[in-house]
C-alpha cells in the first residue's frame, strides 16, 4: 500500500492541540470554489510553476511505515507539548485506508492524530478513520444542500452525507471542533452564522475563520483559474 501526499508541515500550531505535524494528502471529492490547497484537489502529481520560472512537484507517494518513520522523528516534541500528527489535504479520507494504517503506527508509538476532513466520505470510511483519532476538526463550507451543491460540488447526496457523518461525530465521543471558512459574500452573514451554530449542535465549539487571500496565486502556478473573483486588495 502506498499513500500520495503533498505536503509535511511540520511544528504547525493550528492544526490541533499543541505542536503538531501535519501530512497533506491529494485528491478530494469536492470542488470548493474557493479551496486555498488546489494542489490537493486531484490525486495526480503535479507541476506548480512560479513567475520565476522555478517549479515544485506536488505529490509523493510513501508506504505508512516510511511515512510513520518520518512522522515519528518529532515524536518527543509532540509529546513534550501535547501534541501530535494531523492529517489533512486535500481530503484525507480519499485515502481512508492508507491513513488507518499510518494512524495505527503513530498510535502503537504514543502519538496522538487528529484529522481536518470536510465530512464528504463514505460512512464507513468515514467511521474507520474518525474512531482512530485523538481529535477531528469537522468543516462546514455551507448550511443548505442547494449552496453546497452550488459552491462545493461532490455530487447530489454529497451535503446529506456530510450531515450524516456529523450526526455520527456528536455520538461518537471522539473530541472535536467545527471550522467553518467564512468566504465573502457566499456564507458570511450573521443569519449564515446562526444557521451554522444550529447545524453543528449544543454546545459544540465552532471556529470562524478568516478567508485565505492568498489562494488565487495557487491557481495560477498550477496553470489553473481561480473560481471566485479574486478579493481586492
Amino acid at each position: 500500500m502506498t499513500g500520495r501526499i503533498f505536503e509535511i508541515r511540520e511544528f504547525a500550531l493550528h492544526d490541533g492541540p499543541g505542536v503538531r505535524t501535519t501530512v497533506f494528502l491529494k485528491g478530494c471529492p469536492l470542488r470548493c470554489a474557493w479551496c486555498h490547497n488546489p494542489e490537493g484537489q486531484s490525486p495526480a502529481v503535479e507541476t506548480m510553476r512560479r513567475k520565476d520560472g522555478a517549479s515544485a512537484v506536488c505529490g509523493e507517494d510513501r508506504t505508512p511505515d516510511a511515512l510513520a518513520k518520518e512522522l515519528l522523528v518529532n515524536a518527543d516534541i509532540m509529546e513534550q507539548s501535547g501534541g501530535g500528527v494531523t492529517f489533512s489535504g486535500g481530503e484525507p479520507l480519499a485515502q481512508a485506508g492508507f491513513v488507518i494504517a499510518v494512524a495505527d503506527l503513530l498510535r502503537a508509538a504514543g502519538v496522538r492524530c487528529a484529522l481536518e476532513t470536510s465530512g464528504a466520505a463514505p460512512e464507513d470510511d468515514y467511521r474507520a478513520v474518525v474512531s482512530r483519532m485523538d481529535f477531528v476538526y469537522q468543516d462546514l463550507k455551507l448550511h443548505d444542500a442547494d449552496a453546497f451543491r452550488k459552491w462545493c460540488g461532490g455530487g447530489e447526496g454529497a451535503f446529506g452525507l456530510v450531515l450524516r457523518n456529523l450526526a455520527w461525530l456528536r455520538g461518537s465521543g471522539v473530541p472535536f471542533a467545527v471550522r467553518v471558512p467564512c468566504i465573502p459574500g457566499v456564507n458570511d452573514s450573521p443569519a449564515d452564522r446562526e444557521a451554522f451554530l444550529v447545524l453543528a449542535g449544543p454546545g459544540v465549539a465552532v471556529e470562524f475563520l478568516p478567508y485565505n487571500a492568498a489562494a488565487p496565486a495557487k491557481y495560477r502556478m498550477l496553470g489553473r483559474k481561480f473560481p471566485l473573483a479574486e478579493p481586492e486588495r
